[in-house]
């Protein structure tokens, strides 16, 4: 697993950080997160990874917006941002999966659990359908929901039948 982590580190920059703390500076988990500290900072996470190259199995990986600001803002290049979501598919793969939400229709990942919850907590729960469901599959969603809306159709099993109610 580290030479996985090692390549990856390696492929996005990691070891070209320079430590100027500007990825940090930028970063705006501190308005999102009441408790944000260094560990789960982008130059934090970085230097973990840097000196014991394999995957967290903690929670640190999954606080990243993945908003790019910190990448848009190093001098050295590093693509934080990227390393991030690489990083976190290898975690999945590796069974790390308790941080993550995942699709209720079709199970593949969403986001991290982290954001799922701070989403419901602004959005409210009247939002929790469209946060549950990938893109595909909320589209296929409302799709059965306009197909049940059609005057003169009805769904029995899964053929639609002609009722002879036309309106």
């Amino acid at each position: 697993m580290s030479d996985v982590i090692e390549s990856l580190a390696s492929k996005y920059g990691l070891y070209l950080c320079v430590e100027c703390g500007k990825c940090v500076a930028i970063c705006p988990m501190g308005e999102i997160y009441t408790h944000v500290s260094y560990e789960i900072s982008p130059r934090g996470i970085i230097e973990r990874i840097l000196l014991d190259p394999e995957i967290p199995e903690d929670d640190c990986l999954w606080f990243c917006l993945t908003c790019d600001l910190c990448t848009n803002l190093c001098p050295a290049g590093v693509r934080f941002r990227d390393f991030v979501e690489v990083a976190r598919q290898v975690a999945i793969k590796n069974g790390i999966t308790e941080y993550s939400s995942f699709c209720d229709g079709c199970g593949t990942y969403l986001y991290p659990e982290h954001i799922l919850g701070y989403l419901k907590q602004e959005l409210g729960e009247t939002a929790e359908e469209l946060l549950t469901l990938c893109p595909r599959c909320r589209r296929y969603d409302f799709g059965e929901k306009l197909k049940a809306q059609i005057p003169g159709k009805r769904k029995v099993g899964s053929l639609e039948v002609e009722t002879g109610d036309s309106r």
